[in-house]
């Protein structure tokens, strides 16, 4: 049985005529025939007595109309659903990022969603990612943007892009140079560590180099506003993205080295909850998400690995 068949017996049903109901389906009456008597044989049930002037349903023909009538219905509703969906998509979404992400792609997400998403209410949260990474679990966001966030089973990641790990401080205490600074050097100047609750994944996924970072550091912060006052300050250096400080280093207030031996990098992954079911509205955030991120690497204006 399929959605033609029933279709075509519907129609017998409505007009008691297999002339009047081919009509009605713009097909040869010769089809609805076929399809009306493998119907009967896919059932094993005579669903009309055939009169000399039409069709008339059985008692069993007239069960089966009730149902088709709904099954019709529905389908005809799915269609309807799906594509008007895709046309106007509107509701209320809360999106989860970092600082630094949205330094990059903020302002095009706010604009892009009033411009071409008028039904839409958008609520941006920032936080480190850490904490957007708990509001995740706790379902307080619909998806995050986070770095290095941990595995988990109820949580699916999509990484983004991959950039490196800069040394952030004054010029008092990096000196002049913007050459690369190695790890071990970064460890002996005054740091100061930007960390989210239990979590300083942020930074980089090695655990060597959190567990070296945070025996050193004896200012950890939960928050960048502090930090970027303790930068500024030359209180110490810190380990971040250059967009982080990106109007101090344009006025030549604060300079960045980028970390190597090893080379350090973080992740930008793209997270959501695997139980919560994908909507239209999710789907196509994200999606625009990804395009200003990828418009931004394309330009030249994220660093990536």
């Amino acid at each position: 049985m399929d959605s033609r068949q029933l279709h075509y017996f519907a129609a017998v049903c409505t007009y008691r005529n297999l002339s009047h109901a081919a009509d009605h389906c713009n097909v040869a009456q010769s089809a609805v025939s076929h399809h009306v008597g493998n119907l009967e044989r896919e059932l094993d049930t005579k669903l009309f007595v055939r009169k000399p002037r039409g069709m008339e349903p059985t008692a069993a023909g007239l069960r089966l109309y009730q149902h088709a009538q709904s099954i019709l219905s529905a389908l005809d509703e799915a269609v309807h659903d799906v594509k008007t969906g895709q046309l106007e998509v509107g509701g209320d979404i809360s999106v989860g990022m970092p600082y630094s992400v949205i330094q990059h792609i903020g302002a095009g997400l706010m604009s892009a969603t009033l411009r071409d998403y008028p039904r839409v209410r958008l609520l941006l949260t920032e936080g480190l990612s850490g904490v957007m990474f708990d509001s995740l679990l706790k379902n307080k966001v619909d998806f995050i943007l986070a770095y290095n966030p941990p595995s988990d089973q109820i949580v699916t990641r999509e990484v983004l892009v991959e950039e490196p790990v800069y040394c952030i401080g004054t010029h008092a205490l990096l000196g002049e140079s913007d050459a690369p600074i190695t790890f071990d050097a970064v460890l002996q100047l005054p740091l100061v560590l930007l960390k989210s609750g239990a979590l300083s994944r942020s930074q980089t996924d090695k655990p060597h180099v959190l567990n070296r970072l945070e025996e050193k550091a004896r200012l950890q912060l939960a928050s960048v506003s502090a930090t970027l006052c303790a930068l500024e300050a030359g209180i110490g250096c810190t380990l971040a993205p250059r967009v982080m400080v990106k109007s101090q280093l344009e006025n030549n207030l604060l300079s960045a080295r980028q970390v190597v031996e090893p080379d350090l990098k973080r992740t930008l992954y793209m997270a959501s909850r695997n139980d919560d079911p994908l909507t239209t509205l999710r789907e196509e955030m994200m999606a625009l998400i990804r395009r200003l991120v990828e418009a931004k690497v394309a330009a030249g204006e994220w660093d990536v690995v």
